[in-house]
């Protein structure tokens, strides 16, 4: 039994000065001081001497290390998220093996009982039986409490409508990766940087007509989805005139997205090589002007890391991906709240509560009865990143992570 006094405590309705008393792992009461806080010596006091407090992030989007599923990642994987912020991660299906039998999924369950942060198995739901795409058991791999059912866009549309039908029964959401695989076979989006660099190019409409057509498949299907990993303006004006007509959809974008351009890649430098790639200044403006006006409900760190052997080859062969969420909550707050003047509430709602409700998950924000799952950052200090292979290397951002709670267990973070 804990009580964190003299904390600055944000979530996604306000920032005030709070006092939390936690008790088996649930927050029993808030007050603004510690005055008026009951059974005070009972319990152990935590100073948190006007640090910020807030909701663990989750984030929806996240790989092992190679997408190599095994004990060794998995830890690797817990200890990163825990030094950025992240209470839970959405392990996305597409791993070695694949998410896709009771057995990977207690796999997984059995791995995050030992692990500091929550990893959460999603379902795959295809598999391919010879040269015909069928579908797994999606109740069995739901009741073994994996979450959400992750699908390719341009599989074929009988198959996502039966998806849908699952989702609904079991009310579970879908999580859809929306890309063209016939348009998306290159390494960077088209335009006159991709001409001078001489590399294959995506089509810019390799994802926004796969968009457009998951989202009429969807409407009127009483399903929630959420849009992974968005990467374009068009992308999300379709989701905002389809959610205005009654779809029940959420749009995650990546940290990376809104915070870099295209040109970290000149030199045929392949830190920053993204799916989907990264945009032209000018598109990246854009994707943040929409994220002023909420058309964006979620932030991703993209987690997707690889060994370094194969992020040091030609920009073509280089793996995709970028190993951040280690500083997750830094880049968030240094990089996106501060220069487009976010609130506090804002970066809370994308990063903890939204993700919450889409997983069903009781955290997400500081409340009576909610499970007490925060982070405590010292915005005074600053991270340092040290990756060479990381596109922000040798970055100092403000904001430094000190304190994680969770499964009534305090971690301190050096």
């Amino acid at each position: 039994m804990m009580i964190f006094a003299n904390a600055m405590g944000c979530d996604y309705t306000r920032y005030a000065p709070m006092c939390i008393k936690v008790e088996d792992g649930f927050i029993t009461q808030i007050t603004d001081n510690l005055r008026a806080m009951g059974d005070v010596e009972l319990h152990e006091v935590i100073d948190v001497d006007s640090k910020l407090l807030m909701p663990s992030f989750i984030d929806c989007n996240v790989y092992p290390k190679g997408r190599v599923l095994s004990r060794k990642t998995l830890a690797s994987l817990s200890q990163k998220a825990l030094r950025g912020g992240y209470g839970t991660l959405l392990l996305l299906p597409d791993t070695t093996p694949v998410i896709d039998s009771e057995a990977i999924v207690e796999l997984v369950k059995s791995v995050d009982t030992d692990l500091s942060v929550h990893i959460l198995p999603s379902i795959k739901p295809v598999f391919w039986d010879k040269d015909m795409l069928k579908l797994t058991d999606i109740g069995k791999l739901y009741d073994n409490k994996a979450r959400g059912i992750y699908f390719q866009s341009d599989i074929e549309g009988n198959l996502i409508l039966r998806i849908a039908q699952y989702a609904k029964m079991l009310k579970t959401p879908l999580i859809c990766f929306a890309q063209n695989t016939s348009l998306a076979q290159g390494v960077i989006n088209q335009g006159a940087f991709a001409t001078k660099l001489g590399l294959p190019t995506m089509h810019h409409k390799a994802q926004s007509i796969e968009v457009a057509k998951i989202c009429e498949m969807l409407l009127a299907q009483d399903v929630d989805v959420l849009f992974s990993a968005i990467g374009s303006p068009r992308c999300l004006e379709i989701i905002h005139a389809y959610k205005q007509q009654g779809l029940r959809a959420y749009t995650e974008v990546s940290l990376h997205h809104l915070i870099l351009n295209e040109t970290i890649c000149d030199d045929y430098n392949t830190a920053g090589k993204l799916n989907p790639p990264l945009l032209s200044e000018s598109m990246r403006q854009e994707l943040a002007n929409l994220l002023c006006e909420g058309y964006i409900d979620v932030l991703t760190s993209l987690q997707c890391a690889n060994f370094n052997s194969q992020k040091d080859q030609v920009f073509e062969l280089a793996s995709f991906g970028i190993d951040s969420v280690a500083y997750g909550f830094a880049l968030a707050y240094d990089k996106i709240f501060k220069p487009y003047n976010l609130s506090l509430s804002m970066l809370s709602k994308l990063c903890s509560y939204n993700p919450a409700q889409i997983l069903g998950l009781d955290s997400g924000s500081l409340e009576v009865g909610k499970r007490a799952d925060f982070l405590i950052v010292d915005l005074h200090q600053h991270t340092h990143i040290s990756d060479n292979f990381s596109p922000y290397y040798g970055m100092d951002l403000e904001s430094k992570v000190v304190m994680m709670y969770r499964d009534s267990q305090l971690y301190e973070i050096s």
